[in-house]
């Protein structure tokens, strides 16, 4: 056996070589801790902390893309958030389900696929390594990260398991790359079983074909992983196990997914996706029996005796919860004002912030709309749910839906903008221009353009796998109904100046003398005085008023009873037989015996228009439907 001169042990000592004199009698060196010089020892330390906070780094981006937030222990609810992942009686938001789907969904934004497998196979892959050739005790800070910052609880306890089978006797082994793969297989199990979770949740939601980008990012994590493995294995085999093997890696990792996403997504991307959750999140239907039950139970165990039934006491509480949601003073019409405010200024920061970003018209949007929501209380009146609306715009939102016209004419924020904005033009008396508004979006939208239809051509074509979804496609714009209103509004305009009363009718008239201090325009269709302030038009423009058919349509169609609505209609299309609110009564009539069960009688009223109406916006509807076919017996 060779043994080293004093020279080389001095040499040695000095750093040239093998660092410690010890080393000389090892005949490999199995992990960073086996050199045992205060120069080795020292450098490891230093390159494991430099791991640990490029790692944490890591961490913070993984939660950065689910929350819009960096420093999840800074976040209020954060212990809240972290229990319920261990809760399984409800939802919990810390799934790799809805890292997939929120904010950010892969659905439409395909680049996410690279970005989270590159990520996860970061999260998994560094920890194992650590464990690897630092030892089990150096992988717990970073299992630690990834509970805590990362905020994924469960993937930390995998971690922990996978740390323990590839680093501690007896399941490691001499062939450093086999322990790492036994390593991976509890997270490949985790992976596994968060798809089939994420399978479920998709179920209905999501279009088979499109599952495919809900489990490419997970399948391409393994991979990358086990690539991880390779190199950095093969790179410490190459350096002897000297410390610094992962750093480089673990550098790159961090950085790829960063460069991948501010360059092919970019922080707007995220920063509007959760303005458009907010907004889904706050103005969401919600059924309140529940909560009305439990606050009639809290206020009955309070009374003394003799208490009044439960029944009696859910009367009142009823109508006081109407009157709490009518009143602008009531705390839940308070609570809807503080989330319009709320919402508009973030939607005004990240216009701020993101100038020139494609979501800058969809976040003026969701603000325009947030100011035009109300609540319906005729909706809770009958069922009970507390249901928003926001297609009777508010004066407030107008500047918004300006600028939205003027910057995007031919999308469909183009439409609703031009739609909203003659209903305010309308109710402010100017009906020239709500009646140029209405015709260039009826002109506009009535049928897809060639560009629409091309941009649907590619869609067809490439949008499965690779395309982006155009901006709009999140926000809830129901096109059809919007060319609906487009062609009602504009028809009721152009078909009903009076010869006597002119336009007066339809707006708030400026001349005090006038009858009453509202016109049609004005009245919004969901309020409980609807049909009574249609009633009190029709006193007040006696002499066979131009829009005296329209206001006696919409009485019918404001009726909730369906026999009544169509008592109603039918005597209106008695009553005004070659009036222009016919098409449109005929199609109401045919909705109105379909809801009845007669068959029979819709398909009357329906062949009735297309063949008497054919040129009609109405007819037109009946025939895109395909609902007149051959007459079935009536029922």
């Amino acid at each position: 056996m060779a043994v080293a001169t004093g020279s080389q042990r001095e040499a040695l000592t000095a750093g040239n070589g093998f660092g410690d004199p010890r080393d000389m009698g090892h005949a490999e060196f199995v992990d960073v801790w086996s050199r045992t010089s205060s120069k080795y020892r020292i450098r490891s330390i230093v390159l494991l902390a430099v791991n640990v906070v490029l790692f944490a780094g890591v961490g913070c981006f993984a939660f950065w893309l689910r929350s819009g937030r960096f420093l999840a222990p800074t976040m209020d609810g954060y212990w809240d958030e972290l229990a319920l992942a261990f809760d399984f009686r409800g939802p919990s938001t810390v799934t790799l389900a809805s890292f997939l789907m929120e904010p950010i969904s892969v659905q439409h934004v395909p680049m996410q696929i690279p970005i989270l497998g590159l990520l996860m196979a970061a999260l998994v892959a560094i920890p194992i390594l650590v464990a690897i050739l630092y030892r089990f005790g150096s992988s717990l800070p970073f299992i630690a990260v990834v509970g805590l910052l990362a905020v994924m609880p469960w993937l930390a306890i995998t971690l922990l398991v996978s740390c323990i089978v590839a680093s501690v006797r007896p399941f490691r082994t001499q062939f450093r790359f086999m322990s790492a793969l036994l390593g991976l297989v509890p997270a490949v199990v985790y992976l596994i079983l968060a798809w089939r979770g994420s399978a479920e949740v998709l179920s209905g939601v999501v279009d088979p074909v499109d599952r495919i980008k809900f489990v490419a990012p997970w399948a391409m994590a393994i991979v990358a992983a086990a690539v991880v493995f390779a190199v950095v294995l093969a790179l410490a085999k190459l350096v002897d196990y000297r410390p610094g093997a992962i750093t480089p890696l673990l550098a790159v990792m961090f950085g790829l997914p960063i460069a991948l996403f501010e360059y092919h997504v970019g922080r707007d991307e995220l920063h509007y996706r959760i303005l458009e959750r907010l907004s889904h999140e706050w103005f969401a239907d919600v059924d309140a029996s529940l909560d009305l039950d439990q606050a009639v139970l809290r206020k009955w165990q309070r009374l003394p005796w003799p208490r009044p039934s439960l029944q009696r006491l859910r009367e009142i509480e009823e109508i006081m919860w109407q009157f709490e949601l009518a009143s602008d003073m009531g705390p839940r019409e308070s609570e809807l004002t503080r989330h319009q405010d709320a919402l508009a200024h973030q939607c005004d920061e990240f216009h701020t912030q993101f100038p020139d970003s494609r979501y800058t018209p969809n976040a003026l949007f969701i603000k325009a709309r947030a100011l035009d929501t109300r609540v319906d209380v005729e909706e809770f009146r009958r069922s009970e749910w507390i249901r928003f609306y926001d297609d009777f715009p508010n004066k407030a939102s107008r500047g918004t839906w300006r600028i939205i016209a003027e910057n995007r004419p031919n999308t469909l924020l183009g439409a609703v903008a031009l739609l909203r904005l003659a209903q305010l033009d309308g109710r402010d008396g100017d009906i020239d221009r709500a009646k140029d508004k209405l015709k260039s979006l009826v002109d506009r939208f009535a049928r897809p353009t060639a560009t629409d239809q091309s941009v649907m051509d590619r869609a067809g074509m490439w949008g499965g796998v690779l395309s982006r979804t155009e901006p709009e496609a999140g926000l809830p714009i129901d096109a059809d109904r919007v060319v609906l209103e487009a062609h009602r509004l504009y028809d009721l305009i152009a078909q009903n100046r009076d010869p006597i009363y002119g336009y007066d009718p339809l707006y708030r008239p400026r001349d005090p003398q006038q009858p009453l201090w509202f016109g049609f325009l004005d009245l919004d269709p969901r309020s409980e005085w609807y049909i009574t302030n249609l009633q009190r038009l029709l006193a007040a423009y006696p002499k066979n008023c131009q829009l005296e058919d329209n206001f006696t349509l919409e009485i019918a169609k404001a009726t909730t009873s369906t026999s009544l609505k169509i008592e109603r209609l039918e005597d209106c299309l008695e009553r005004f037989p070659h009036r222009d609110a016919v098409p449109e009564a005929l199609f109401r009539l045919s909705q109105a015996y379909r809801s009845a069960g007669r068959t029979g009688a819709a398909h009357a009223a329906a062949e009735k228009l297309v063949r008497e109406h054919a040129d009609s916006f109405w007819a037109q509807r009946v025939r895109r439907s395909g609902f007149v076919l051959p007459r079935v017996a009536e029922n």
